[in-house]
């Protein structure tokens, strides 16, 4: 029955990643092909995030109130709704609403499925099970832009997809009995428990903001890099896709390796990997190769940063303050998606030579804070 649950939920996360994957290019496509400048583009894309980011302490409340099944099922629904929406109305206006409760719906779906993979996960095998974890998700948004071009067969067709997803994924949910998160041994409210987790592991959120900030620059900055620097779009295309291709490969052997070696360990050895891969690449901006054999590199050590970081504030957290742990890695996740873009624009006034050498400097700080770091369960 563990098992059975474990795959549902594995299937669960890879539509949701799917979802993702294909709302956002969808979306930013329709919207140029409609004129619209550039910002209000980015800006509207990024209403996505701030939906995850009021979600997550709404969805923390919930969790603990009604447990795991009703929270995923509420982002299935919220999600169903506002896709259904999109292709009826096509303005900015409703889009950047509607995006607004697709990411609060598609942070419920993620959410609810994540903690309840890491309460139910034992620590032995914790970094295996959210390396299958980030596989499914990566996995779903990998294959998700394949939808966005079904909009030249017919404008309703990808909208319509994603809604079927949404319900195949209402089904499978209610094939498994509803869960709750391990009630406290000691009663504190939400700041208290924030603050404990803030003061006693807030270094574990760090992966979590990195892994935001790294995927959403160099899906929106890094084409713009390049395309300045003669690159075809056809060459950035195959170098982002390899980065995903090889997080994912990579996923279940670092897992396993995190069980046997720690989790922490890990994590500071592929953050110093990751640094040294993107120092490099400034050696090699003018030629294509050598970034193709540089971002396989990258994507196999950095691609698991999330799941690692994941695993290792579930060992650190006892099981009562998971839903809390899981809400700030959320927006810890989010505030990096937003930035990412944002800081990453910045970069491309600076010359070439220093662009990769920016990214370095982001994962050598992180390295460094989990080397100086302390670990130690925080018990209550």
């Amino acid at each position: 029955m563990l098992r059975f649950r474990f795959m549902i939920l594995l299937l669960i996360v890879f539509i949701s990643g799917l979802i993702q994957g294909a709302l956002i290019p969808l979306l930013s496509t329709l919207i140029e092909r409609d004129g619209a400048p550039a910002w209000v583009n980015g800006l509207n894309a990024t209403m996505l995030y701030i939906g995850v980011i009021v979600s997550a302490p709404l969805l923390e409340r919930f969790v603990r109130k009604y447990g795991f099944r009703p929270t995923i099922v509420l982002g299935i629904v919220l999600t169903a709704f506002a896709t259904f929406v999109l292709p009826i109305w096509p303005s900015l206006l409703v889009w950047a609403i509607m995006r607004f409760f697709i990411g609060f719906g598609d942070s419920a779906l993620h959410y609810g499925s994540q903690v309840w993979v890491t309460s139910a996960s034992e620590k032995r095998s914790l970094g295996r099970a959210m390396a299958y974890y980030g596989m499914s998700f990566s996995l779903g948004f990998a294959i998700g832009p394949l939808l966005a071009p079904l909009v030249d067969v017919w404008f309703w067709l990808p909208f319509l997809m994603i809604v079927f997803f949404c319900l195949a994924s209402l089904m499978l949910v209610f094939k498994v009995e509803n869960e709750f998160p391990e009630v406290e041994k000691v009663k504190t409210d939400s700041k208290g428990r924030i603050r404990l987790i803030l003061v006693g592991a807030g270094y574990t959120l760090l992966p979590a903001f990195t892994y935001g900030f790294l995927e959403a620059s160099l899906n929106a900055n890094f084409p713009i890099f390049t395309s300045r620097n003669g690159m075809s779009l056809t060459e950035t295309s195959t170098l982002i896709t390899t980065f995903i291709v090889m997080s994912i490969v990579v996923q279940l052997p670092l897992g396993r390796l995190a069980d046997l070696y720690g989790k922490k360990r890990i994590l500071q050895i592929v953050l110093t990997f990751g640094t040294l891969v993107f120092a490099l690449a400034n050696l090699v901006v003018d030629h294509y190769i050598g970034l193709l054999f540089l971002f396989a590199l990258a994507g196999a050590g950095l691609g698991s940063t999330y799941s690692l970081g994941l695993a290792h504030m579930t060992e650190v957290l006892p099981r009562s303050l998971l839903p809390t742990g899981n809400m700030l890695y959320s927006i810890s996740f989010s505030i990096g998606s937003i930035s990412g873009p944002m800081i990453g624009a910045f970069w491309l006034s600076l010359p070439k030579e220093v662009y990769f050498f920016m990214y370095a400097v982001i994962l050598g700080i992180l390295a460094l804070r989990l080397f100086t770091s302390t670990t130690k369960p925080i018990d209550i």
